[in-house]
């Protein structure tokens, strides 16, 4: 009986050991709740202050969100100025150059117009010159002509002055002529490098690589027979003279043939070995031979 009673002393002794350990944790619990319940409460505040701002911070978000729209607006606007102020940078640039380019093309169009001027002045007066030598060459033909008739002794040899020609027919019968008198040096002067075809070609082939030749002709570089004709005298040094305005045939300085159109357009000349008639006629066709291009 004392054993029961001693063990149920000792088991009442544990439970109440048991009892006092569970309130002990039960305090510690409690403390810890109310802990966390001022934390949960603490954070509630918390909760609702960062509300208050997050709703403040949604306005300032909105507002900022419109400003940031307005900028992108503006910032495309001023790439789209920038873009527009590019091109008319540009496009002036070109006007500017082109309008360069046209002042430079006025400019050589002036230049080319007061050279053609010049040029049509210098031809006018040549061609003067030519009129007034072959009236005056007539004239003294003329006079030649009625001291024959008379029987009186001319001052002028028959070498001095050959005769007259006129038209195209004589032009090519004297060049005949003289052609086969070339001896080492042969200047010809005529309006198309085909009018080379009219002449004696056997005579003049002859002279190829025997003879310093030379030709002012007009010569169509992008026209086939032309060129067949050029390629068939390989030893003959030729130009491009355009004017197609004279016939001249110069030989080893003893005798020239010139034959230019009168007013009426008629082909007239003279075909001399007069030393002074020779230098001036070969002036005229010395200037054919400058002014032409060479091939």
């Amino acid at each position: 009986m004392d054993a029961d009673r001693a063990n149920i002393m000792a088991d009442f002794e544990k439970k109440e050991q048991d009892i006092t350990a569970f309130e002990e944790e039960f305090t510690k619990k409690e403390k810890s709740l109310k802990e966390l319940t001022q934390t949960c409460q603490d954070l509630n505040q918390k909760l609702k202050v960062y509300e208050e701002k997050s709703s403040q911070d949604e306005i300032v978000a909105t507002q900022l969100s419109e400003l940031r729209s307005k900028i992108e607006q503006y910032e495309k606007s001023i790439q789209e100025l920038t873009e527009t102020n590019t091109r008319l940078r540009e496009a002036l640039q070109n006007i500017q150059e082109d309008s360069v380019k046209f002042e430079d093309e006025l400019n050589a169009l002036k230049s080319a117009q007061g050279d053609i001027n010049e040029l049509k002045s210098k031809n006018k007066m040549l061609e003067e010159t030519v009129i007034t030598q072959q009236k005056e060459l007539i004239e003294k033909d003329k006079i030649l002509k009625g001291r024959v008739a008379e029987g009186k002794e001319s001052k002028l040899s028959a070498s001095s002055i050959q005769k007259f020609i006129v038209g195209k027919t004589e032009t090519i019968t004297e060049f005949n002529r003289l052609l086969e008198n070339v001896k080492f040096r042969l200047f010809l002067v005529f309006p198309v490098i085909e009018d080379l075809l009219d002449f004696n070609l056997t005579s003049f082939s002859k002279l190829e690589g025997k003879a310093e030749i030379r030709i002012a002709t007009a010569i169509d570089r992008s026209n086939d027979a032309h060129l067949k004709i050029m390629r068939s005298y390989p030893n003959v040094d030729f130009r491009h003279y355009k004017n197609k305005d004279r016939y001249g045939l110069e030989r080893d300085s003893e005798e020239i043939c010139f034959v230019a159109q009168s007013e009426n357009k008629d082909l007239i000349g003279i075909s001399s070995s007069d030393s002074k008639i020779n230098d001036l006629f070969l002036k005229l066709m010395t200037e054919a031979w400058l002014k032409g291009e060479k091939i």
